[in-house]
């Protein structure tokens, strides 16, 4: 059985995680490994959408959750206490890599949708 709520947890637990390696990294990540680690956050926040909002149009759930993954990037570089041109950088890698996963699941095959979006895709 599939639970919103542990799920939820589990997509917040995942932003931690990339807080504590911005942290540990001394608070300027390497852009690539930002956008890609923001990439994977935008595959788990994708899945929660298509599986915890499947009534809503699918449009609706890929900019949520872009929204959502945008937010936690803002707030990852806000709380990394950046000064500006890093910050600039390091939020436009992470948008980068929560763009590309919001496109690919748009133009994604239906198979492949079907599995990870949940019953009816996006």
């Amino acid at each position: 059985m599939f639970s919103c709520v542990a799920a939820a947890a589990g997509f917040l637990g995942g932003w931690a995680l990339i807080l504590a390696w911005h942290a540990q990294a001394g608070g300027m990540p390497g852009l690539p490994a930002n956008g890609l680690a923001y990439a994977a956050l935008a595959v788990y926040a994708m899945a929660l959408a298509g599986r915890c909002a499947a009534k809503w149009h699918p449009a609706l759930r890929r900019v949520s959750a872009l929204i959502a993954c945008a937010i936690l990037a803002g707030a990852d570089v806000v709380i990394s206490g950046l000064p500006g041109e890093a910050a600039q950088k390091t939020f436009f890698a992470a948008l980068l890599g929560i763009a590309l996963v919001v496109l690919a699941a748009r133009h994604a095959p239906a198979g492949l949708r079907q599995r990870w979006l949940g019953d009816n895709g996006a």
